[in-house]
């Protein structure tokens, strides 16, 4: 397949992008700026999807069969400060791609990169399905359940075959250091590397279900080449971890003993990483995470 994605730039999009070639597919990056480093020229357009003229002119040109849409605000946080600006790159953003391949009349294939956010981060007396109620509790879960909702109905009132993707969170090479789990990695190199052994750190109490990027965006593919339209598919390790005991073994990979320091601009109050459950997507498509959570964390640690 020829397959669009949008936000290729992103740390998703680039082990996404290798995925999709490696298994036969031809994969065209969108993204705002200049061409990524792992990119050709010839495989990437730039694109912004809150511009739907020319987001519209991209596709009918491109003509893709098929799309997977990364592209958004994807940093929990910030969310609070600039609601309207999350809801504009998150929800219209998203009816942009999906009217954009209306408009064109097109068959693709569409998948949406949700978040489990839109469940809430509750307790709930047994694993989350697909179809039970959303309940987001934070602006930016709000924007992603408004454009999966979108999405959904897109592909039951105007017949797109359109898939939504609920990952929760996930780890690996290339992340940005804004989130926890990379902020740790850079801080745990820095020191084994021969800086002051200090580490400023948030709340380490949170457990959360961590999956390596690279089973991501292999699910992301089988998705595109197994999935069923209409339909939303959960996908997690399975694994709930304390986010400090993730810290530890980054320590202990990398032989240092920091000080570990609270720092409260980091700090996110105590909640539930709620379970999912992935019988849809396995049953769909065969998928299930197989990289060990500690091959992950070396793999972090490696290129730094």
């Amino acid at each position: 397949m020829r397959i669009l994605v949008t936000g290729a730039g992103g740390f998703v999009g680039r082990h996404l992008i290798g995925e999709l070639t490696s298994n036969g597919h031809e994969a065209i990056g969108l993204d705002i700026g200049k061409t990524p480093a792992w990119l050709s020229p010839s495989t990437f357009v730039t694109g912004n999807i809150t511009e739907a003229d020319e987001l519209e002119k991209t596709v009918a040109k491109l003509n893709p069969d098929a799309c997977v849409h990364l592209a958004g605000w994807a940093f929990v946080p910030s969310g609070n400060v600039a609601p309207s600006k999350i809801l504009d790159i998150n929800v219209v953003g998203t009816t942009n791609v999906l009217e954009a391949f209306r408009r064109a009349q097109s068959p693709a294939r569409i998948l949406f990169v949700s978040t489990s956010h839109v469940y809430g981060m509750r307790t709930r007396p047994a694993p989350i399905q697909e179809d039970d109620l959303l309940a987001p509790d934070t602006f930016y879960a709000i924007s992603k359940a408004a454009a999966d909702q979108f999405c959904q109905l897109y592909a039951k009132q105007f017949n797109l075959d359109v898939m939504v993707a609920r990952p929760h969170n996930h780890i690996g090479p290339g992340q940005s250091p804004q989130f926890s789990i990379a902020s740790f990695a850079k801080q745990v190199a820095e020191i084994r590397d021969g800086a002051t052994p200090q580490m400023k750190v948030g709340n380490l109490e949170n457990h959360r279900d961590f999956t390596d990027v690279r089973d991501i965006v292999r699910a992301y593919r089988l998705l595109l080449e197994k999935g069923s339209a209409g339909k939303a598919y959960n996908i997690a390790s399975g694994r709930d971890v304390r986010v400090g005991d993730v810290l530890n073994r980054l320590c202990e990979l990398a032989h240092v003993k920091p000080d570990i320091v609270r720092d409260n601009a980091l700090y996110r109050p105590l909640d539930q990483n709620p379970t999912l459950d992935t019988r849809r997507i396995h049953t769909d498509t065969g998928w299930a995470p197989l990289i060990p959570l500690d091959q992950t964390l070396k793999d972090i640690l490696t290129p730094i």
